[in-house]
């Protein structure tokens, strides 16, 4: 009998270059909803104590973001990185380049599971972070440098907390 706990996908995120198109074709074509009905858009010089602005350090000054359902309740979060700007990428690894750039677990110990990603060759992206209601946020890179982040709520309680502090 295994002992390793199944983590469920909280979400997926991807970067794009017109969030407005992408969300009106997710929600047209996949049925997709955007949570709340808005799309966030983020500024440092507005809102510097934002915890995306301790994820993704000071290069990144203003993003807009949007949350959206799924059939399955896993999310998919759409980013657009506006400072600095969007960038298709060809090979170099990015957070703001377009495609996937993080996958999501949900995890009630987000400290004890990095411990066993350091131990197996992963590191840290940027610092742990409490956002709203204090959920607990830690992004990692694999071994092979894929973003994961790690939750200690669901995709659900994330998105239904005040969202003014994004």
């Amino acid at each position: 009998m295994s002992t390793t706990f199944a983590r469920p996908i909280n979400h997926v995120a991807v970067s794009v270059e017109d969030i407005e198109a992408v969300t009106t074709w997710y929600t047209t074509i996949m049925g997709f909803e955007i949570i709340g009905g808005k799309i966030a858009h983020i500024k440092r010089s507005e809102s510097p104590e934002s915890p995306i602005f301790a994820i993704y350090g000071d290069s990144l000054r203003e993003v807009k973001l949007a949350y959206m359902a799924t059939g399955n309740g896993v999310g998919f979060e759409v980013f657009q990185f506006l400072d600095p700007e969007f960038v298709k990428s060809e090979t170099v690894f990015e957070y703001n380049r377009g495609g996937f750039f993080h996958i999501c677990v949900t995890d009630p110990k987000p400290d004890e599971l990095v411990q066993k990603i350091l131990e197996a060759g992963g590191s840290r992206q940027g610092k742990t972070v409490k956002l709203t209601g204090g959920v607990t946020c830690v992004y990692i890179r694999d071994p092979w440098g894929n973003i994961v982040e790690i939750l200690d709520a669901s995709f659900e309680r994330l998105t239904t907390m005040d969202t003014a502090n994004w």
